[in-house]
């Protein structure tokens, strides 16, 4: 009964204090009108012939449409879910919506409630009894907007490091692809060196019987052993390679068990999802880490807004409402209510410049946001550029690869022929031999460079996010 008479009347007689709260918190503000700066990179950028056509928007196909490797799709499905930065990055958000909603709540009217007995006597004496119970409320009027700047900036603030998680998700994505196409170049060179390996043992053998029947010399038995050497090295080499490449993705995925995966796409039957030919500039402006930058300089727009509310008067209303009696049973009567009003306002007179001080720390760091906002763009710019521009010449080094290749495989034949035939010493062979297995060896990494510029191109145009 105490406790429902108390906090209706508290409540009713509030009503008026909340109203009065709602009213001031639209306070004008004193932050500089936010202008985006204007793009310091050129208007777009297109590949090949100038029809090619712009895209308008960043490049949104989800992980599942781009990357068709069922392996690979499994791998980023799993980095997302295990990533430890990945982790960090999202803990990082929920830290900023907590820091954001902290000063958010400086802007509402704070109400607490007290109560209290005191109880007093001496030996022999009557006791004094006394009982109180009050509501309090304390509430700040931005009249010069200076708790509205700080809300804006830590909103920004907040939405920043939203952004920084969605920036650091594509870089996790991309990531995981390169190190699995890494994986994959390296498994492949393993096998291209074991095949080779193989391929020698067949020669030195050959080359053995041919020595023993007298029609060979021990000049190219020694030159098919040290080629043989050779390719023992180089699938050592092989294997080291791919216990770096798995011990990489490993620590992206925060575990790797390739058991329970789908079979590998070889580098030649890897196919990615088509990407645009052109992309205009102002397409950027919606890539994570852009957006970062933006609302870092909003929220450094703001703070000039609470700096410059710091010349001017601070206005603060304290207020309590409540009962005091005697008597116990007598305490929640309107004989024995009670109420305080106590505004108050300090007015900066002197502080030895330190808000002028703060003011110019304000300007300066959204000068340096700007710079900031600006290199970012002109570094997503030229991300965008290097992969788009690079696509053409990729395709053409590949196909002109292959061209090579098939005509060292033949050389190889026709220096074999003329061997055997006595037209050419067996050094002409090995040379030969190791020809082809440069040329293999180039292919393969060629292919992996392909595929590595358009997974950072599809991560520089922002794709995967929905």
């Amino acid at each position: 009964m105490f406790c429902r008479l108390f906090t209706e009347r508290l409540w009713l007689r509030n009503v008026s204090a909340a109203l009065f709260a709602a009213f001031f918190s639209a306070a004008c503000s004193l932050a500089p009108e936010y202008t985006r700066p204007e793009l310091p990179v050129p208007p777009g950028i297109v590949a090949g012939d100038k029809a090619a056509r712009l895209e308008p928007d960043l490049y949104k196909a989800s992980v599942g449409e781009f990357f068709q490797d069922k392996r690979l799709q499994a791998l980023i499905t799993l980095g997302l879910a295990r990533n430890r930065d990945l982790k960090i990055a999202a803990l990082a958000v929920l830290e900023a919506k907590s820091r954001y909603r902290i000063q958010r709540a400086e802007s509402l009217p704070e109400i607490g409630a007290a109560a209290s007995g005191d109880y007093r006597g001496g030996f022999g004496k009557t006791t004094d009894n006394s009982y109180e119970v009050a509501g309090m409320a304390a509430f700040e009027l931005d009249l010069f907007g200076r708790l509205k700047s700080l809300n804006e900036a830590a909103l920004q603030n907040y939405l920043a490091t939203e952004e920084a998680a969605a920036a650091a998700r594509i870089s996790l994505v991309a990531g995981i692809a390169e190190s699995y196409l890494a994986s994959c170049l390296a498994e492949e060179l393993l096998q291209l060196s074991k095949r080779t390996r193989q391929s020698r043992r067949d020669s030195y053998a050959f080359i053995e019987a041919r020595v023993a029947s007298g029609q060979a010399g021990w000049l190219d038995l020694e030159q098919a052993r040290s080629m043989l050497e050779f390719s023992g090295a180089s699938q050592a080499e092989a294997e080291r390679e791919l216990i770096r490449a798995n011990n990489a993705l490993a620590l992206l995925l925060g575990h790797y068990d390739s058991r329970d995966l789908p079979k590998a796409t070889p580098l030649a039957e890897q196919r990615l999802l088509q990407l645009p030919e052109g992309v205009a500039s102002g397409a950027l402006l919606a890539r994570p880490d852009v957006l970062q930058a933006e609302h870092a300089l909003m929220a450094a727009n703001a703070d000039i807004g609470a700096a410059r509310a710091a010349f001017f008067p601070t206005i603060s209303l304290t207020g309590s409402l409540g009962y005091m009696s005697g008597d116990l049973n007598q305490l929640v009567r309107d004989a024995s209510s009670f109420w305080s009003f106590l505004p108050g306002i300090t007015l900066p007179i002197f502080s030895g410049g330190r808000n002028k001080a703060e003011l110019n720390m304000a300007e300066i760091r959204k000068e340096s946001s700007i710079a900031q906002y600006e290199k970012t763009i002109q570094n997503a710019f030229r991300e965008v550029a290097d992969a788009l521009l690079s696509r053409a010449t990729f395709a053409e080094q590949e196909k002109a690869q292959e061209r090579l290749l098939r005509v060292q495989r033949r050389v190889l034949e026709l220096a074999r022929d003329s061997y055997i035939n006595g037209a050419v010493s067996y050094l002409e062979v090995l040379e030969a031999e190791r020809e082809v297995f440069e040329a293999e060896r180039t292919l393969l990494g060629i292919r992996r460079a392909r595929l590595s510029n358009d997974i950072a191109l599809y991560a520089a145009l922002g794709g995967g996010l929905e």
